[in-house]
Protein backbone atom coordinates (compact mmCIF):
# COMPACT_ATOMS: atom_id res chain seq x y z
CA UNK A 1 0.00 0.00 0.00
CA UNK A 2 1.44 3.34 -1.05
CA UNK A 3 0.63 6.78 0.27
CA UNK A 4 0.83 9.87 -1.85
CA UNK A 5 0.49 13.49 -0.72
CA UNK A 6 -2.51 15.09 -2.28
CA UNK A 7 -2.27 18.54 -3.79
CA UNK A 8 -3.95 21.21 -1.86
CA UNK A 9 -7.17 22.14 -3.52
CA UNK A 10 -7.52 25.69 -4.83
CA UNK A 11 -10.07 27.47 -2.67
CA UNK A 12 -13.04 28.95 -4.34
CA UNK A 13 -14.55 32.16 -3.16
CA UNK A 14 -17.02 31.45 -0.44
CA UNK A 15 -16.52 27.63 -0.80
CA UNK A 16 -14.89 25.11 1.60
CA UNK A 17 -11.10 24.88 1.61
CA UNK A 18 -9.52 21.36 1.67
CA UNK A 19 -7.36 20.60 4.64
CA UNK A 20 -3.67 20.85 3.58
CA UNK A 21 -2.68 17.75 5.51
CA UNK A 22 -5.40 15.35 4.33
CA UNK A 23 -4.05 12.31 2.62
CA UNK A 24 -5.57 10.02 0.02
CA UNK A 25 -4.99 6.30 0.12
CA UNK A 26 -4.34 4.69 -3.31
CA UNK A 27 -5.66 1.15 -3.24
CA UNK A 28 -7.38 -1.05 -5.62
CA UNK A 29 -10.58 -2.97 -5.71
CA UNK A 30 -12.95 -3.20 -2.87
CA UNK A 31 -10.42 -1.99 -0.34
CA UNK A 32 -9.84 1.12 -2.42
CA UNK A 33 -13.51 1.90 -2.53
CA UNK A 34 -13.88 1.35 1.21
CA UNK A 35 -10.87 3.44 1.99
CA UNK A 36 -12.04 6.17 -0.35
CA UNK A 37 -15.39 6.27 1.38
CA UNK A 38 -13.65 6.37 4.73
CA UNK A 39 -11.19 9.00 3.56
CA UNK A 40 -13.89 11.20 2.03
CA UNK A 41 -15.89 11.04 5.23
CA UNK A 42 -12.83 12.11 7.18
CA UNK A 43 -11.96 14.85 4.72
CA UNK A 44 -15.54 16.10 4.75
CA UNK A 45 -15.57 16.05 8.55
CA UNK A 46 -12.36 18.09 8.76
CA UNK A 47 -13.27 20.50 5.98
CA UNK A 48 -16.76 21.32 7.15
CA UNK A 49 -15.91 23.33 10.26
CA UNK A 50 -13.18 25.21 8.41
CA UNK A 51 -15.54 25.90 5.56
CA UNK A 52 -18.12 27.21 8.02
CA UNK A 53 -15.44 29.31 9.63
CA UNK A 54 -14.35 30.62 6.25
CA UNK A 55 -17.92 31.46 5.37
CA UNK A 56 -18.34 33.27 8.68
CA UNK A 57 -15.12 35.13 8.13
CA UNK A 58 -16.12 36.06 4.62
CA UNK A 59 -19.53 37.26 5.80
CA UNK A 60 -18.05 39.14 8.77
CA UNK A 61 -15.30 40.83 6.76
CA UNK A 62 -17.57 42.87 4.54
CA UNK A 63 -16.28 45.59 2.27
CA UNK A 64 -15.37 48.80 4.14
CA UNK A 65 -17.42 50.84 1.70
CA UNK A 66 -20.48 48.69 2.30
CA UNK A 67 -20.06 49.05 6.07
CA UNK A 68 -19.70 52.81 5.79
CA UNK A 69 -22.74 53.13 3.55
CA UNK A 70 -24.95 51.11 5.90
CA UNK A 71 -23.72 52.73 9.13
CA UNK A 72 -23.65 56.32 7.86
CA UNK A 73 -27.39 57.07 8.22
CA UNK A 74 -27.50 55.59 11.72
CA UNK A 75 -25.59 58.43 13.43
CA UNK A 76 -27.77 61.33 12.16
CA UNK A 77 -30.91 59.35 12.88
CA UNK A 78 -29.81 58.68 16.46
CA UNK A 79 -28.80 62.30 16.93
CA UNK A 80 -32.18 63.51 15.61
CA UNK A 81 -34.03 61.11 17.89
CA UNK A 82 -32.01 62.35 20.89
CA UNK A 83 -32.69 65.99 20.03
CA UNK A 84 -36.40 65.38 19.53
CA UNK A 85 -36.72 63.41 22.76
CA UNK A 86 -34.96 66.18 24.71
CA UNK A 87 -37.14 68.93 23.24
CA UNK A 88 -40.42 67.10 23.80
CA UNK A 89 -39.93 65.51 27.18
CA UNK A 90 -37.52 67.93 28.88
CA UNK A 91 -35.85 66.06 31.74
CA UNK A 92 -36.33 62.32 32.01
CA UNK A 93 -37.14 60.84 35.38
CA UNK A 94 -35.56 57.78 36.90
CA UNK A 95 -38.50 55.64 35.76
CA UNK A 96 -38.09 56.69 32.14
CA UNK A 97 -41.15 58.92 32.14
CA UNK A 98 -40.62 62.37 30.66
CA UNK A 99 -40.73 65.19 33.22
CA UNK A 100 -41.88 68.52 31.93
CA UNK A 101 -39.31 71.26 32.15
CA UNK A 102 -39.89 74.43 34.18
CA UNK A 103 -42.35 76.92 32.73
CA UNK A 104 -40.78 79.72 30.80
CA UNK A 105 -40.54 82.87 32.88
CA UNK A 106 -41.77 86.26 31.91
CA UNK A 107 -38.67 88.41 31.35
CA UNK A 108 -40.41 91.47 32.80
CA UNK A 109 -42.20 90.02 35.84
CA UNK A 110 -40.24 86.76 36.39
CA UNK A 111 -43.49 84.76 36.34
CA UNK A 112 -45.04 82.34 33.92
CA UNK A 113 -48.52 81.16 33.06
CA UNK A 114 -49.75 77.80 34.32
CA UNK A 115 -49.58 76.54 30.73
CA UNK A 116 -45.88 77.28 30.60
CA UNK A 117 -46.34 80.13 28.15
CA UNK A 118 -44.62 83.33 29.12
CA UNK A 119 -46.88 86.30 29.62
CA UNK A 120 -46.27 89.39 27.61
CA UNK A 121 -44.92 92.25 29.74
CA UNK A 122 -47.30 95.02 30.62
CA UNK A 123 -44.97 97.49 28.90
CA UNK A 124 -45.70 95.71 25.61
CA UNK A 125 -49.10 97.33 25.60
CA UNK A 126 -47.43 100.70 25.40
CA UNK A 127 -47.25 103.56 27.89
CA UNK A 128 -50.10 105.29 26.12
CA UNK A 129 -52.59 102.53 27.05
CA UNK A 130 -51.70 102.43 30.76
CA UNK A 131 -51.35 106.21 30.97
CA UNK A 132 -54.70 106.73 29.27
CA UNK A 133 -56.45 104.35 31.66
CA UNK A 134 -54.90 106.13 34.66
CA UNK A 135 -55.94 109.52 33.34
CA UNK A 136 -59.51 108.37 32.76
CA UNK A 137 -59.72 106.87 36.26
CA UNK A 138 -58.29 110.04 37.77
CA UNK A 139 -60.72 112.23 35.86
CA UNK A 140 -63.66 110.05 36.90
CA UNK A 141 -62.58 110.23 40.55
CA UNK A 142 -62.11 113.98 40.29
CA UNK A 143 -65.56 114.41 38.77
CA UNK A 144 -67.09 112.28 41.52
CA UNK A 145 -65.26 114.26 44.22
CA UNK A 146 -66.20 117.59 42.66
CA UNK A 147 -69.88 116.71 42.50
CA UNK A 148 -69.93 115.51 46.10
CA UNK A 149 -67.97 118.55 47.27
CA UNK A 150 -70.29 120.96 45.49
CA UNK A 151 -73.27 119.21 47.00
CA UNK A 152 -71.78 119.59 50.48
CA UNK A 153 -71.28 123.32 49.90
CA UNK A 154 -74.88 123.77 48.76
CA UNK A 155 -76.18 121.84 51.77
CA UNK A 156 -74.15 124.03 54.15
CA UNK A 157 -75.54 127.16 52.52
CA UNK A 158 -79.08 125.82 52.92
CA UNK A 159 -78.60 125.28 56.67
CA UNK A 160 -77.07 128.73 57.15
CA UNK A 161 -80.00 130.30 55.31
CA UNK A 162 -82.52 129.43 58.05
CA UNK A 163 -80.41 128.81 61.20
CA UNK A 164 -77.18 129.81 62.90
CA UNK A 165 -74.27 127.40 63.35
CA UNK A 166 -70.83 127.35 64.79
CA UNK A 167 -68.08 125.91 62.58
CA UNK A 168 -68.00 122.57 64.39
CA UNK A 169 -71.79 122.46 64.62
CA UNK A 170 -72.17 122.90 60.84
CA UNK A 171 -69.55 120.23 60.09
CA UNK A 172 -71.37 117.78 62.36
CA UNK A 173 -74.65 118.58 60.65
CA UNK A 174 -73.19 117.83 57.20
CA UNK A 175 -71.70 114.57 58.45
CA UNK A 176 -75.13 113.68 59.81
CA UNK A 177 -76.40 114.24 56.25
CA UNK A 178 -73.98 111.57 55.00
CA UNK A 179 -71.01 113.59 53.83
CA UNK A 180 -67.54 112.51 54.82
CA UNK A 181 -65.60 114.50 57.41
CA UNK A 182 -63.25 115.71 54.69
CA UNK A 183 -66.11 116.84 52.43
CA UNK A 184 -67.96 118.54 55.28
CA UNK A 185 -64.87 120.35 56.55
CA UNK A 186 -63.89 121.54 53.07
CA UNK A 187 -67.42 122.78 52.36
CA UNK A 188 -67.71 124.70 55.64
CA UNK A 189 -64.28 126.31 55.27
CA UNK A 190 -65.04 127.24 51.67
CA UNK A 191 -67.94 129.43 52.79
CA UNK A 192 -65.84 131.77 54.99
CA UNK A 193 -68.66 132.24 57.49
CA UNK A 194 -68.50 134.97 60.17
CA UNK A 195 -68.99 132.93 63.34
CA UNK A 196 -69.24 135.98 65.60
CA UNK A 197 -72.31 136.94 63.62
CA UNK A 198 -73.55 133.36 63.82
CA UNK A 199 -73.15 133.51 67.60
CA UNK A 200 -75.32 136.62 67.77
CA UNK A 201 -78.00 134.96 65.65
CA UNK A 202 -77.87 131.80 67.76
CA UNK A 203 -78.23 133.81 70.99
CA UNK A 204 -81.27 135.60 69.55
CA UNK A 205 -82.73 132.24 68.48
CA UNK A 206 -82.51 130.92 72.02
CA UNK A 207 -83.91 134.11 73.54
CA UNK A 208 -86.89 133.92 71.18
CA UNK A 209 -88.32 130.81 72.87
CA UNK A 210 -86.71 130.66 76.30
CA UNK A 211 -85.27 132.85 79.05
CA UNK A 212 -81.58 132.90 79.96
CA UNK A 213 -79.23 134.62 82.30
CA UNK A 214 -76.04 135.97 80.73
CA UNK A 215 -73.85 133.15 82.00
CA UNK A 216 -76.52 130.58 81.13
CA UNK A 217 -76.76 131.82 77.51
CA UNK A 218 -72.96 131.87 77.11
CA UNK A 219 -72.80 128.25 78.28
CA UNK A 220 -75.54 127.31 75.83
CA UNK A 221 -73.64 128.84 72.90
CA UNK A 222 -70.42 127.09 73.91
CA UNK A 223 -72.40 123.84 73.98
CA UNK A 224 -73.38 124.59 70.36
CA UNK A 225 -69.70 124.72 69.42
CA UNK A 226 -68.88 128.38 69.59
CA UNK A 227 -65.66 129.42 71.25
CA UNK A 228 -65.93 131.31 74.59
CA UNK A 229 -65.04 134.55 72.81
CA UNK A 230 -67.67 133.98 70.10
CA UNK A 231 -70.29 133.04 72.70
CA UNK A 232 -69.60 136.10 74.82
CA UNK A 233 -69.72 138.28 71.73
CA UNK A 234 -73.03 136.78 70.70
CA UNK A 235 -74.65 137.24 74.11
CA UNK A 236 -73.38 140.78 74.61
CA UNK A 237 -74.41 141.75 71.10
CA UNK A 238 -77.94 140.42 71.70
CA UNK A 239 -78.05 142.59 74.87
CA UNK A 240 -81.15 141.11 76.49
CA UNK A 241 -82.86 142.66 79.57
CA UNK A 242 -81.87 140.22 82.28
CA UNK A 243 -84.44 141.57 84.75
CA UNK A 244 -87.11 140.68 82.23
CA UNK A 245 -85.37 137.34 81.57
CA UNK A 246 -85.53 136.56 85.34
CA UNK A 247 -89.27 137.24 85.41
CA UNK A 248 -89.80 135.07 82.30
CA UNK A 249 -87.72 132.21 83.69
CA UNK A 250 -89.55 132.43 87.08
CA UNK A 251 -92.88 132.07 85.27
CA UNK A 252 -91.62 129.01 83.33
CA UNK A 253 -90.75 127.27 86.59
CA UNK A 254 -94.06 128.19 88.24
CA UNK A 255 -95.93 126.81 85.21
CA UNK A 256 -94.18 123.46 85.70
CA UNK A 257 -94.35 123.20 89.49
CA UNK A 258 -95.14 125.08 92.72
CA UNK A 259 -92.38 127.06 94.37
CA UNK A 260 -92.11 129.17 97.47
CA UNK A 261 -90.58 132.60 97.09
CA UNK A 262 -87.27 131.47 98.56
CA UNK A 263 -87.09 128.26 96.53
CA UNK A 264 -87.83 130.15 93.32
CA UNK A 265 -85.11 132.70 94.08
CA UNK A 266 -82.66 129.87 94.71
CA UNK A 267 -83.63 128.19 91.40
CA UNK A 268 -83.18 131.43 89.45
CA UNK A 269 -79.81 131.98 91.12
CA UNK A 270 -78.81 128.45 90.07
CA UNK A 271 -79.73 129.38 86.48
CA UNK A 272 -77.12 132.17 86.55
CA UNK A 273 -79.17 135.19 87.50
CA UNK A 274 -77.79 137.58 90.10
CA UNK A 275 -79.55 137.73 93.50
CA UNK A 276 -81.14 141.01 92.54
CA UNK A 277 -82.41 139.61 89.22
CA UNK A 278 -83.69 136.43 90.98
CA UNK A 279 -85.56 138.44 93.68
CA UNK A 280 -87.07 140.61 90.98
CA UNK A 281 -88.25 137.55 89.18
CA UNK A 282 -89.94 136.13 92.28
CA UNK A 283 -91.55 139.47 93.14
CA UNK A 284 -92.85 139.98 89.58
CA UNK A 285 -94.53 136.56 89.65
CA UNK A 286 -96.46 137.44 92.91
CA UNK A 287 -94.26 135.69 95.48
Amino acid sequence: MQWSRARPAHPTKGGPVAHPHSRSLLLSGTALALLLLTGCGASHTDAAPQGWQSSSTSAGSASPHAEDSSAAPAAPAAEAATTEGTAESGTAGSDGVGVAGPPSEDPATGSADSTGESREPAEAQGPEASGGASDEAGQAGHRSTSVSQDSAVRKAQEYLSFSAFSRSGLIEQLEFEGFTAQEATAAVDQLSTDYNEQAVKKAEDYLSFSAFSRSGLIKQLEFEGFTPEQAAHGVDSAAPDYMAQAVKKGKEYLDMSGFSRQSLIEQLTFEGFTPEQAAHGADANGL
